[in-house]
């Protein structure tokens, strides 16, 4: 599998597990989003490496910190992990 749409596989799993610990249940629009996108950056990849990695890394990074429906999958991270004392 091209590296690029691994990267886009993982943001999509992050944002769909993020989704459904906010919301508790389920949106399985974005599973099928997250395989158009990698089906896209996969072509992408075949023509111009630089570019879909480039994406791939700022899809990547945007779906870390950007808050849906609440908090952004960093925030919940921080929530997740223990406190210092």
């Amino acid at each position: 599998m091209a590296e690029s749409a691994g990267m886009i596989l993982f943001a999509g799993g992050v944002t769909f597990t993020n989704e459904w610990l906010q919301t508790r249940t389920p949106n399985f629009r974005i599973p099928v989003a997250t395989l158009a996108a990698s089906l896209f950056t996969y072509g992408l990849e075949k023509i111009y490496p630089k570019a879909a990695n480039g994406l791939a890394v700022i899809v990547l990074i945007t779906v870390f910190v950007t808050p849906i429906h609440g908090k952004s999958p960093l925030q919940t991270i921080v929530d997740v992990l223990p406190k210092p004392r």
